[in-house]
Formats: C-alpha cells, structure tokens, sequence
C-alpha cells in the first residue's frame, strides 16, 4: 500500500476541525484520525513512490517518498506515540476557548513529522523540515499571551532558519555537483571527491546542529519548554528534534566519505558535556527533562559518527517512549500545583499510578534492568567499548545521568507543603494517567526490540549491517554499577545528607558540647562549601565564555538580517566580486 494513506485520516481530522463550529469534539477528532493512521501502519509496503511535481529544462523534480526499515521504524514512532500525545493532551489542555487551535496546530505538526519520515529525496525532505519548522514554532509560542513564550518561540524559529537557509544552499550545491536530488546520486558523487559534495555537507552540517539542538546552537530547546506539555512531549519524543539525527543516519556515508563525520563527532560530544553539567544545576522541573534530550540527541549522533550505527538507531527508537512518559510526569505535577521549580513541583507520591509509571520512565533514562533504556545504553557501550576515550566519556556520562534523574525524581516525590496538592494529583484526568500506563508499558515492551533488530535491518545498507548490536554481560554489569553509583550519589546528596543536617541541627539545640560540635562541623562546611563554590565558578566561566561566544557571533550575523540596506548592498557586492573572480580563475 502507498503511505501516502496514512495521511489521509490526519488530513480529514484537521479538516473536521477546521471547519466545524464548535470545539466539543475537536480532541475526539483528533484521536480517532490518529488511531485509524496507527492501524493502516502493518499494510505500508517497502519500496520508493514518486510523486511528479515539476519538469523543466528536460529535469524533473518529483516528490519522492521511500519505505525502508529505517523510514518505517521513524513512521512507526510517529504513529504510536501521537495518539498517545492526544489522549494525554484531551485531560490536560482544560482551557475550551484554545482546543480548536491547539488540535489544529498539533495535527499540522504531525503531517509534516510523518512526510518527513517518508523522505526519498531532499526535495520531501526540504519541504517537511520546513513545516517542522513551521508549526513547532507555532506549537512552542502557543500561549501567546506570555512574553516567555513568545520569546522562546522567536528564538526556537531563529536559530532553525539558520540551518534551514544552509540546507536550501546545501541543495542547491548537491544539485549542481551530482545533477540530482537523490540521496543515492548524492552519495554516489561523494565517492568522486568531488570538492562541492564536501561544501554542500559542511551547510547540511549547519542545518543537523541547528534543528538537533547540538554546539553551539543547543540553547533553543530548553527555553522551548514554554510550550504545553505535551508539545514538549512531542517535541522530544518524535521527529521534530530528531530530524538532524534521522538525517545523519540517512546520509551516513556521505558524511563519513567527506570526513565531516569527525567533525560532528566531537562536537557532539562537547554537547553531550555541556548538557549533561546543566541538566545537575538546573532546578526547572521540565528543563531538566530538555536538557536531558539535549544530551541523548548527542549520544545518538556519536554513536552513528563511530559507526556504532544499530547502536545508535535503537537509541533513536526506544528513547521516545521514556521521554515522553517523563515530561507527562512533570506536566502531571505542574497541573497539579501550578508550579514550575523542582522543590515547588512535590507530591508526586499522592497517585500511585503517576509515580510508579514515572518510575519506569526514571529507572529506563538511568539504565536499569530491565528497561529499554538500559538495552540502549548496554548496546551503545557495547559497539564503542574499543574506543576507549568515548567509552569512558558515555560512563562517566552515565553516571551523571543516574544522579540528575535521581535527584528530579527525589525532589518531586517530597512531601507536598499543603493537603489541596494531594487532592489535585488524585483529580488529575484520567486520559492523562491512561496514557501514562501506556508509555510505561511501551517503555518496558520496546526492550523485546533490541533482540529482533540486527535482523529488521538485515540488508538495509552495508552500513548498517556491518556493525552488529549485542550487549555481552560485562557490559550490562558496568552499566548497572554506574547507574547505581549515580543513584546512591544522588540519594545521599538530596536526601541522606539533608535530613542528616536537620538531625544535627535538632541536636545541637539541646547543650553545649553539642553546640560547640556543630560549630566544628558547620565551620568545616563552610571551608568545603567555599571550595566547591570556586570550583563551581571556574567551571561556570568556562562555560559563560561558550555562551558568550555564541552570543557574539549571533550579533555578528544579526548585523546582516536587520533590514539594513546598506549591509545587505555589501553582501551583494561582496558576493558579485567573489563569483566574478571564480569566473576569471577557472573559466578563463
């Protein structure tokens, strides 16, 4: 069948809303529409369609669409977690004047999410990042009515357009050195050391960075958290982020031909560095979620850079289900006390069904047994244990995770500081804790994939086939033991350590002796605090120089997209002077 099909269902269900009156039965709408797509998933067929779109000049340029088992594992993400993100978002978007464009915008989204899964050349693929684009900016600045939002939505849309100017130049370069837009001419030509192949990757490169959020242009997803929660779900959990990835791993020999792969490996590993230290010291309850991504979006991009490509692309797959389920967990405790900072968002323990479902989506991040995110990170370790700096980069990276997702979890489960919280937690919809059930569970069974992998892509593409997935029980163990360093870390500091200063605080009230104790211990604190503080300041100026640099360099850029005549006059000038100049060197 041609997957043209599974749009049909989502296109009739944003038209049902568009044009309908009321909002009543915009949420029922948009959930069926997806369940019927989920259902016409089993009977897409493998192969290439074409779609004719323009001739000109004896070219043609069609729409083409491709079914592999990569395009059909990304469509099958897609597919089953929207009508998760829709059930999820029937309890919890209450406000009945914003359901008619909050369904039609969602539904838009997730239209160009599966188009862009289905991509066969990079005119598909150019016209659904475009409209990722589009409506994640919308989806992002939808409560409009909040400056933050608007802020981190022009902020979102800046930075992406950035990429998507390099990709329409990376276009353009392809077509010229190869004559076609096919991903397969293009990397056919790579092999030709053909010079242009190598500039067109380093703009594609630009446009990887920018939409997956990976040095320096990373900032843009955490502040996207302005958006409702499942947006935030949807953003992290599907396409939208991960389409830089998705394009990596299409496009893997071509960067692996060009040498640009070693670029983007290091770079995203300075990313996963930087993400992982600011997902420890921040305190909002859904940026440290973002961040998070932020840090796995970088994991996945290594891994296919050192060419532990199954590895990587099943890291792809199952972090969807745990990420999601997380930010359901931290939209759930927003809703329920209408706060955002992690000591304020508690009492996550008042309904056992969202805590233990968060749970499972804390012990998967971590890397515990037997959660799907404990095969993925067994795999990835697996694959890169021969490269010693690497491996030893994702453990200690491991560890950090296990102790900043330890830390969120104990700090949301605290006590909540009045009863009115334990009461909202329990008269939470029950569409938002159904579709929590179903991620845990999906979070669970996605561990049964990583067995039945290797052979789904048995014959895909010889680079995918020549790098196995397997996770030896040496691997495994280490994994668990980092992970059960992060947590018992994570406990004594956010737990132990403070209910320990709480008792010596009681104790020091009844005498003397024990008063000029804990004089002692509070003045040895002091000194270690100090310590720790100038440590913690160095670090932190190393990483303000970053931003900073990123900063400077977005004012230098900015300079030429201000409405300027007189810049955008130089530019051209400038740009005339340089192709006159190539025209005298190589055509004379």
């Amino acid at each position: 069948m041609n997957p043209v099909i599974v749009l049909v269902p989502f296109l009739a269900a944003l038209a049902y809303i568009s044009f309908s009156r009321g909002t009543r039965y915009a949420r029922y709408a948009a959930l069926a529409g997806s369940l019927v797509s989920l259902a016409l998933l089993p009977f897409i067929a493998y192969g290439s369609y074409d779609i004719q779109w323009l001739r000109t000049g004896g070219y043609s340029f069609p729409i083409a669409l491709a079914v592999t088992q990569l395009n059909y594992m990304l469509l099958a993400v897609v597919l089953s977690i929207t009508p998760i993100i829709l059930l999820f978002s029937s309890g919890f978007m209450d406000i009945v004047t914003e359901q008619k464009r909050f369904y039609i915008e969602m539904l838009a989204f997730s239209i160009a999410m599966i188009a862009f899964s289905l991509s066969g050349n990079f005119i598909t693929l150019f016209i659904a990042w475009e409209f990722l684009s589009l409506t994640s900016y919308l989806l992002i600045g939808f409560w409009h009515s909040k400056e933050r939002a608007n802020r981190a939505a022009r902020k979102a849309i800046t930075i992406v357009l950035m990429g998507d100017l390099a990709l329409i130049g990376a276009i353009a370069i392809f077509w010229n050195a190869a004559g076609s837009l096919q991903f397969s001419a293009i990397i056919a030509a790579a092999g030709s050391g053909n010079p242009m192949i190598y500039a067109g990757t380093l703009m594609l490169l630009m446009a990887v960075l920018t939409k997956s959020a990976q040095f320096p242009f990373y900032d843009w997803l955490p502040d996207a958290m302005e958006g409702p929660t499942p947006v935030s779900a949807y953003l992290h959990s599907t396409t939208m982020v991960k389409a830089g990835v998705f394009a990596v791993a299409v496009l893997l020999p071509l960067f692996a031909s060009t040498g640009i792969s070693a670029v983007l490996l290091t770079l995203a590993i300075l990313t996963a560095v930087i993400a992982t230290y600011y997902a420890i010291v921040e305190t909002h309850v859904k940026r440290i979620i973002a961040y998070s991504t932020v840090q796995e979006l970088s994991l996945m991009i290594i891994a296919l850079c050192a060419n532990a490509v199954l590895a990587g692309i099943y890291f792809f797959f199952v972090q969807s289900f745990y990420k999601a389920l997380l930010f359901f967990s931290a939209g759930s405790g927003m809703k329920a006390t209408g706060k955002e900072h992690i000591d304020d968002v508690t009492g996550i323990r008042s309904s056992k069904l969202i805590y233990i479902t968060t749970l499972f989506g804390v012990l998967s991040l971590a890397g515990f047994f037997p959660f799907s995110g404990f095969f993925a990170g067994a795999g990835l370790a697996s694959s890169l244990r021969a490269n010693v700096p690497i491996y030893l980069i994702i453990s200690l990276i491991s560890i950090a995770t296990s102790f900043y997702i330890f830390r969120w979890v104990f700090r949301i489960s605290g006590q909540p500081k009045n009863k009115s919280i334990g009461i909202a937690y329990a008269a939470l919809p029950a569409q938002m804790k159904l579709a929590m059930a179903v991620l845990a569970a999906m979070t669970l069974a996605a561990s049964l994939f990583f067995f039945y992998m290797p052979s789904f892509f048995s014959g895909y593409l010889p680079a995918y086939t020549s790098n196995g997935l397997s996770a030896g029980a040496a691997d495994a163990l280490v994994l668990m033991v980092l992970a059960v360093i992060g947590a018992a870390l994570s406990y004594y500091v956010n737990i132990a350590r403070r209910r320990k200063t709480k008792e010596q605080e009681m104790h020091a009230r009844k005498g003397t002796v024990a008063d000029a104790f804990y004089i002692k211990f509070s003045s040895f604190a002091y000194y270690l605090s100090a310590g720790a503080t100038l440590i913690d300041t160095h670090i932190s100026n190393f990483f303000d120089a970053f931003g900073r640099a990123a900063m400077d360099t977005g004012k230098l850029f900015r300079r030429f997209s201000v409405g300027e005549i007189n810049a955008y006059a130089l530019v051209v000038v400038a740009s005339l002077l340089l192709l006159f100049a190539y025209a005298y060197v190589v055509l004379r």
